[in-house]
């Protein structure tokens, strides 16, 4: 069985918040049929933009044979293949099949997608220091200190140069 994941993305802010991935509950409805509940979509906010640091973060949970192409990025994690598609409606869609025809749960498949938004939110982090750093002193500011906390959130500080 493979499972198929609906990414509906949320603002910048809540990334800059450190918020991760969840999963939406569109609400309980009953399935007649078991065939019909294994291929029932789910739902998971999520951050992800860029192709490059979405490849990037499946290389990060250890994703052998990435490869990416037009607005579709796909790669093997462990015993799951993972297809990250990008609509028309800009909404990412997942896949998670079993690589070698091993059944995938909807419960892994969520896990892995949330793992994968957290990779990815540690990327985001990533450019964007790096960003600040190449773009400080040209702004008027000096970083005075980083700082990485132990969930790996950063700060950074930065004081406006004195130009007297």
């Amino acid at each position: 069985m493979s499972v198929s994941l609906i990414l509906l993305p949320i603002g910048l802010l809540a990334a800059a918040a450190g918020g991760v991935a969840e999963v939406a509950a569109a609400g309980a409805r009953a399935v007649e049929d078991a065939e019909a509940a294994a291929h029932r979509p789910v739902r998971v906010r999520t951050r992800m933009k860029d192709v490059g640091l979405l490849a990037a973060a499946l290389r990060s949970l250890g994703a052998v044979d990435v490869t990416t192409d037009h607005g579709e990025v796909s790669g093997t994690v462990g015993d799951a293949v993972v297809t990250m598609r990008l609509t028309e409606a800009e909404v990412w869609e997942a896949h998670v099949a079993g690589a070698a025809g091993q059944e995938v749960s909807e419960a892994e498949a969520t896990a892995l997608v949330q793992e994968l938004d957290g990779a990815y939110a540690a990327m985001v982090q990533q450019a964007v220091a790096r960003k600040i750093r190449e773009r400080a002193d040209a702004a008027g500011f000096e970083l005075t200190s980083e700082h990485v906390e132990r969930d790996d959130t950063l700060t950074m500080v930065l004081t406006v140069k004195d130009h007297a």
